[in-house]
């Protein structure tokens, strides 16, 4: 199954400009983006019969077991990293070792322009690693002084509905094989660049776009956000889209994210 969406792109003029965007804002983010028309495809029957793995393409689907009834109590969310993410994240991907960072919940009532559904396309983290944020999520779990040459790790990030199903505003991933280097730059997301920045793509015709169909909690999206391993495919850029054929009649969309690293 597909379906036609508009997602928003950086817009291309900052391919050749020196410096980065900021985006933090609608109003900036209306500046700095541009609509494109995507093919969106469901992946779940891919994924069912092994032409998407996360892998080859960066990205995949599951079924877990959260344990998680009540999405506000922080303490409740955070004890289902242990008991429901890391043994994920280990039969997805075979790490010896996870640990999750954190996670942040989004209703259709944001607090913030950041905890609101993402209106463009973008990644967590810069292409660029941080062995840093690595070694300082380790330390926070008692493992000191890792050396982290040579050390081949993965960030993941974890999207599932949460209270009801994800009936609009759900998430797209890019296939990660289907980027170069050459369609990301950097952009700042809070209104000024010692807030932080992250890797965002410009448009290209060969990317391809995936979602899942009528997903419902206790499914879940991993998708890559750093693979340190030379030539594999390193990043899933990701964005919420609004599919027409919903349109406005539905209750609002509700999930939690994760974020962790994988240690092979």
């Amino acid at each position: 199954m597909t379906l036609r969406a508009a997602v928003r792109y950086l817009s291309d003029e900052w391919k050749t400009r020196p410096d980065r965007a900021f985006i933090y804002s609608k109003e900036t983010r209306h500046q700095n983006t541009t609509k494109r028309d995507v093919t969106i495809t469901d992946a779940r029957p891919l994924v069912a019969d092994g032409a998407i793995d996360i892998e080859r393409n960066g990205f995949t689907y599951s079924a877990y077991e959260p344990h998680v009834t009540d999405y506000t109590d922080g303490e409740a969310v955070k004890s289902s990293y242990e008991t429901a993410i890391a043994p994920l994240l280990r039969e997805l991907t075979g790490a010896r070792e996870v640990y999750v960072q954190n996670h942040q919940t989004r209703t259709e009532d944001p607090k913030t322009f950041l905890g609101a559904y993402s209106r463009y396309v973008h990644c967590d983290y810069p292409m660029t690693p941080n062995p840093d944020r690595v070694s300082n999520l380790l330390k926070a779990h008692g493992r000191e002084n890792v050396d982290l040459e040579g050390l081949d790790y993965l960030w993941f990030n974890i999207w599932a509905p949460i209270d009801r199903p994800a009936e609009q505003n759900q998430l797209t991933v890019i296939d990660a094989s289907t980027l170069t280097d050459d369609d990301f730059q950097e952009y700042y997301f809070t209104p000024r660049a010692e807030g932080g920045f992250a890797a965002i793509p410009t448009w290209n015709r060969d990317h391809r776009f995936y979602y899942v169909a009528n997903m419902r909690p206790g499914e879940a999206i991993v998708f890559k956000q750093y693979d340190s391993r030379p030539g594999m495919p390193k990043v899933c850029p990701h964005t919420a889209f609004y599919d027409p054929a919903v349109g406005e009649d539905h209750p609002g969309r509700r999930s939690v994210e994760f974020r962790a690293v994988c240690i092979l």
